[in-house]
């Protein structure tokens, strides 16, 4: 049933937007990880604000140093560092995805 849905809509989504029904789960997706991209930049950047600093590193330094209170700093430090590893992880899955497109584009342009 939710198959049938999904194949309906993506072949809507094609008719509308005019972009190939293969290509479609590939923006979707690309476009999902980028707005998980953007959702942990902002949580980062109200990091640096609340802490003052431009990176996690620099707010253990504080931290060690008694710049801050080590309660909640330290698990914003766990949960930045946590953010950085994941957004560079989701970056690589963007990059694989926009490296998939060129090379299909290319395929198509050789033939």
């Amino acid at each position: 049933m939710i198959s049938m849905m999904l194949n309906q809509a993506v072949i809507e989504a094609e008719n509308i937007l005019g972009i190939p029904r293969d290509r479609l789960p590939r923006e979707g997706l690309r476009q999902f990880l980028l707005s998980k991209i953007d959702e942990n930049g902002q949580i980062i950047e109200r990091l640096k604000e609340k802490y003052d600093v431009i990176g996690y590193l620099q707010l253990e330094d504080k931290i060690r140093l008694g710049e801050v209170p080590s309660h909640p700093a330290w698990e914003d430090v766990i949960l930045w560092e946590q953010l950085s590893i994941h957004t560079a992880k989701l970056r690589d899955l963007v990059k694989l995805i926009e490296d998939g497109d060129d090379a299909e584009y290319l395929k198509g342009s050789v033939r």
